[in-house]
């Protein structure tokens, strides 16, 4: 099945949120919860410790990536 018929980018821009506050709070319970019940809701496995912190990590990157190069399309207008 297509990832798109399974998250919708509401749904990533939650997950995305949620991996920003436990990184600033070191609790990653809300994305754990989270990854959880989009797993059982869509039939997918359930996460391991090692999901959720590889998780974590690759939203943080995409979002300082964004970062990066939205402040490059500014600049270089």
């Amino acid at each position: 099945m297509n990832p798109k018929d399974r998250y919708s980018l509401q749904d990533w821009a939650q997950l995305f949120l949620l991996a920003t506050q436990a990184q600033e709070s070191g609790d990653d319970t809300p994305v754990r919860n989270w990854v959880s019940q989009h797993s059982t809701h869509h039939c997918l496995p359930q996460p391991n410790d090692n999901d959720i912190k590889y998780l974590i990590e690759e939203a943080l990157q995409f979002l300082e990536k964004f970062s990066e190069n939205h402040i490059d399309n500014m600049y270089n207008r």
